[in-house]
């Protein structure tokens, strides 16, 4: 006689049953990791984003800027644009829109720009106060009072400053520029930035 091989039902369901049991426990701490990994991209982005657009303004020998409260927009509508001024007036007129010539996926009130993941915002949340002794914004953005940076054709910045991601979990990032044009991404770990 040939023996058959093969599970029994019993054996499928026990399989089945431990299965559930295993992504029951591991949904939240997987839903924890998407957003940890969601605000750390939208922290690079930023990053990213000041880098870029330091580097156009030596490029173009112009200035070129960062806004995060374009159009009478604020920082909470989780929203920012670049552009490069064109005419040197440090306002955003309608020829310095696409100037910067970078794809720009979103749009809001007419404005091509970045929106930043739907599980981060401007902002942090159960700080002390920001990197390098900084104080920190209401709204997370602050350049010396505004919501918006510029560099200079050789790499300065307008002003230094600090934009402040937080996510649902508590966690919050920082992106700073210096005088100088220089960009660092921080951390809050362990009551402190790193």
């Amino acid at each position: 006689m040939h023996a058959e091989r093969g599970f029994t039902i019993i054996e499928l369901m026990l399989v089945i049953t431990i299965l559930a049991i295993v992504i029951t426990a591991g949904a939240p701490r997987f839903s924890y990791f998407i957003q940890e990994v969601r605000l750390k991209n939208s922290a690079r982005q930023v990053a990213v984003s000041f880098q870029t657009a330091r580097l156009k303004a030596i490029n173009g020998n112009r200035r070129c800027f960062i806004d995060f409260a374009p159009a009478g927009l604020t920082p909470a509508d989780s929203f920012y644009t670049m552009w490069l001024d064109m005419d040197g007036n440090q306002t955003r007129g309608t020829g310095e829109i696409d100037s910067v010539r970078l794809a720009m996926p979103e749009s809001k009130a007419g404005i091509r720009g970045w929106r930043i993941s739907r599980d981060a915002r401007f902002g942090a949340s159960g700080v002390a106060g920001g990197p390098e002794g900084r104080t920190l914004p209401g709204d997370g953005v602050d350049f010396g009072g505004a919501d918006r940076v510029g560099f200079s054709s050789r790499g300065e910045a307008t002003a230094p400053g600090a934009v402040y991601l937080c996510g649902p979990s508590g966690s919050n990032y920082a992106i700073t520029v210096g005088n100088l044009g220089s960009v660092r991404l921080w951390r809050w770990e362990s009551g402190q930035w790193k």
